[in-house]
């Protein structure tokens, strides 16, 4: 059923990474389904694809953040949706779901500003999810509480989607992160593609 009240959506990006089994470890422990968002040229590291598979056996959704990340490539060369769909099929090559929620590299805008990609996107049944909350976590590697300061500064919907990246100062900060939320009375929730919802800077309800 849909999720209702305060809800929180974590999410990770740029996975998979030899962090991902901790990330995993932590959500485990309190019980917490998230929704990850990796990048192709990671999913095709075998020593990797383990905790890939882990993550989709333990409840959390894998979805796609493109192969090479390069914004150049993604939206200047139009190569966006070619490369949301060879990482779906890895996805499935090593998991066995059929993801179609993907996350533009750098956000939608303005990338996807063109009606015409956005189109191809529609046409080929993804999916696209922003965030409502940056953390900013990828640049605070020497200050991680800075993080959480920035999470609690900015909450204050009744719907979260929480930008995060396999980082160790974001590990290391999680629990912290999960005491907040808790503590807000937000419920934990992991995307579902039943209760899909408008959550891209392009204001597009097709994505």
């Amino acid at each position: 059923e849909t999720p209702t009240g305060k809800i929180v959506y974590l999410t990770f990006d740029d996975g998979p990474s030899n962090l991902t089994n901790d990330f995993l470890d932590i959500l485990e422990a309190h019980d917490i389904k998230a929704t990850f968002f990796m990048q192709g040229i990671n999913l095709q590291k075998e020593n990797l694809q383990e905790s890939v598979k882990r993550a989709a056996e333990e409840g959390h959704y894998v979805g796609a953040h493109s192969m090479t990340h390069d914004y150049k490539i993604l939206y200047n060369d139009f190569q966006f949706v070619p490369e949301m769909k060879e990482t779906l099929a890895l996805i499935q090559d090593i998991t066995g779901t059929k993801p179609n929620l993907v996350r533009a590299p750098y956000g939608s805008a303005p990338g996807l500003n063109g009606e015409q990609v956005r189109n191809q996107i529609v046409e080929n049944d993804l999916k696209l999810w922003d965030w409502t909350i940056d953390s900013q976590d990828w640049l605070l590697a020497k200050n991680p509480t800075q993080i959480v300061t920035n999470i609690k500064n900015a909450t204050n919907r009744e719907q979260e989607v929480i930008l995060l990246h396999e980082k160790a100062q974001t590990l290391a900060v999680l629990p912290e992160i999960i005491e907040f939320y808790k503590s807000q009375g937000y419920q934990f929730a992991v995307y579902h593609e039943n209760h899909h919802f408008e959550m891209n800077f392009q204001n597009d309800d097709r994505l």
